[in-house]
């Protein structure tokens, strides 16, 4: 299949998407039966499949009734599941509409925790289940969008997998690196990958949330393992294998650097002065906590 980009979609559908051009929702076709809708709260994408939608990624609050206009004039059918790649609030602040109109949201176990402020406010939703796939034919589909039941909350461990209409869609956990419950989002017939923030203009994990720069590049590592050609990060646009390996390298080097200098002895007030990324293209600036998770981490690596 042919490499395709960010190629604009057919005429009729750019017609009708410039009529609500002032809500920030675009939408961008990237291969056959997938589409990107980019907006306030970063990428989403959307698979389609002969028995409903897989969407990647929600938006922000008030963005869930725009992103469902824009979802429409692509295909009709309805959502049958939404997929996290991480428990940033970008990724999941919508899931209280999702919930609400049937479609069960997964995400990675260890986001589990972000998710639950978010589902206690849909007061019908059921509790979160773990499972390690959905597989659906057309008589036992989750539950679409539009019957107003509640959909549930899954989580996982490390690998899930959908098989919905055709489609098959792996999910994958390979580590912390953004944070403790990013998710790869791996569509194997399209080789097409979403990495959510595993991908950005320069690493900056959610320590907080359990991210990790010196597991950053093994997580990327895993990935880099795949058959895809696209690489679909949570902001901007789509990206190439090349680039994906050529962002790995870079915070190997960096990290190498750092751990460099904790061997030497350069104290953690210190640290960020000394550590050289201006040829990496990355101005780091940590502080506080964040500044004492780097240090830990890179302290603890052999």
């Amino acid at each position: 299949m042919a490499l395709a980009l960010w190629l604009p979609m057919a005429a009729t559908a750019q017609d009708k998407s410039s009529a609500n051009a002032n809500d920030g929702i675009t939408a961008r076709y990237v291969k056959t039966g997938l589409f990107v809708l980019s907006g306030e709260g970063g990428n989403s994408v959307l698979r389609l499949s002969a028995n409903g939608l897989i969407l990647v990624d929600g938006e922000l609050p008030g963005n869930f009734t725009a992103l469902l206009r824009h979802i429409r004039k692509i295909d009709k059918q309805p959502l049958r599941v939404l997929v996290l790649t991480s428990g940033d609030e970008a990724r999941f602040a919508a899931n209280k509409d999702f919930l609400a109109s049937g479609a069960p949201v997964i995400v990675q176990q260890n986001g589990k925790l972000s998710l639950a402020s978010v589902q206690a406010a849909t007061d019908k939703a059921p509790p979160a289940t773990n499972n390690k796939t959905i597989s659906s034919g057309d008589d036992d589909a989750p539950s679409p969008s539009g019957n107003h039941s509640p959909g549930a909350v899954v989580t996982y461990d490390r690998e899930y997998k959908i098989h919905l209409g055709g489609v098959d869609v792996q999910l994958m956990h390979f580590g912390n690196a953004y944070s403790s419950s990013d998710t790869v989002v791996y569509f194997p017939n399209l080789k097409v990958v979403a990495v959510g923030d595993l991908y950005s203009a320069k690493p900056t994990p959610d320590f907080a949330a359990g991210g990790s720069l010196v597991g950053w590049g093994a997580v990327l590592a895993q990935v880099l393992k795949l058959d895809f050609d696209v690489a679909i990060p949570s902001t901007g646009p789509a990206i190439t294998r090349a680039d994906l390996e050529a962002f790995k390298t870079k915070i190997d080097t960096m990290v190498s650097r750092a751990t460099g200098l904790v061997k030497q002895g350069v104290p953690k007030d210190q640290l960020m002065a000394q550590l050289k990324t201006a040829d990496l293209g990355w101005q780091l600036s940590f502080s506080g906590d964040q500044l004492d998770s780097f240090y830990a981490d890179l302290s603890q690596t052999k």
